[in-house]
């Protein structure tokens, strides 16, 4: 059928606009400097409720489907009633709503670092489309293992240096001890080692042991 363009507005987008207004699609646009035509279809299946529409984008585009893919990964789509209200009585916001659905339904996985495992989409009350992605920058678990086996390798050097740091420290305690006992038997000659990464590391050690040999002293008195 034919149909007059807006006067307010000029050209294909005020026919497209009119077109809308109807519930129809345009099919095509002529003009000329004396006159305008435009030829469009009425969609008779057009959602009347939110019952309808809520089926509809279910139908067509996966929303509130809970085996939605998108390119072989799994998803989710969700648009508030509150929004699909608006775009019954909203030409525009339906014809917003049908674009951004249909742009949700491929994805671009090169733009993420690694593999995609589950994305999401939500459109609010207010027309915001918020999308939410998860997925593994380590798909073979190569990053995991090497992860696992340094983690595995620092404990057992940290066990290393546990196990000579408390050799070292019992040696030292001998040493004093032997010092110790000639001490009390009229020796004044002893000898003992100690090894450490700096002077102050021997010193600490050496008031450690030195501690610990006294307090040892004490028990035995006791």
């Amino acid at each position: 059928m034919m149909n007059p363009i807006n006067t307010n507005t000029s050209g294909y987008q005020a026919a497209k606009a009119n077109a809308a207004a109807l519930g129809a699609k345009l099919v095509s646009y002529f003009e000329t400097e004396d006159m305008a035509a435009t030829t469009i279809t009425s969609d008779s299946k057009k959602p009347q409720t939110l019952q309808e529409l809520q089926s509809y984008i279910t139908e067509k585009y996966g929303v509130n489907r809970a085996d939605k893919t998108i390119e072989g990964i799994p998803a989710t789509l969700n648009v508030s009633p509150t929004f699909l209200q608006e775009a019954l009585k909203n030409p525009e916001k339906m014809q917003w709503l049908e674009e951004n659905l249909q742009a949700m339904q491929s994805l671009n996985t090169s733009m993420f670092a690694g593999t995609l495992t589950q994305v999401s989409y939500s459109i609010d009350a207010k027309g915001e489309i918020t999308m939410i992605t998860s997925g593994s920058s380590d798909p073979d678990g190569r990053i995991a293992k090497e992860n696992a086996s340094r983690k595995q390798e620092e404990q057992r050097l940290k066990e290393k240096q546990e196990q000579k740091r408390l050799e070292e420290q019992k040696a030292l305690e001998e040493s004093l001890q032997k010092a110790q006992e000639a001490k009390q038997n009229g020796d004044s000659h002893f000898t003992f080692s100690i090894s450490g990464a700096n002077m102050q590391t021997i010193q600490n050690k050496i008031q450690e042991s030195l501690q610990n040999t006294m307090q040892n002293h004490l028990n035995m008195e006791v």
